[in-house]
């Protein structure tokens, strides 16, 4: 029983990393020629420390 959920976990993980990679590289293919390049962690990385600071958070 365990073998069997542990092999699910498995496909569930490579299914998902490898739809993430097929992601990305159809991002690189199909992106805006205009828009700037910039790594796909920058804007999480500034949306969370936004977050963090909930006096820059008011309207």
């Amino acid at each position: 029983m365990s073998l069997l959920v542990i092999a699910a976990l498995l496909y569930l993980g490579l299914a998902l990393g490898f739809i993430l990679v097929v992601d990305n590289l159809v991002g690189l293919v199909f992106r805006d020629p205009r828009a700037p390049v910039q790594p796909p962690s920058f804007d999480i990385g500034r949306a969370f420390a936004a977050s963090q600071n909930p006096i820059e958070n008011r309207p």
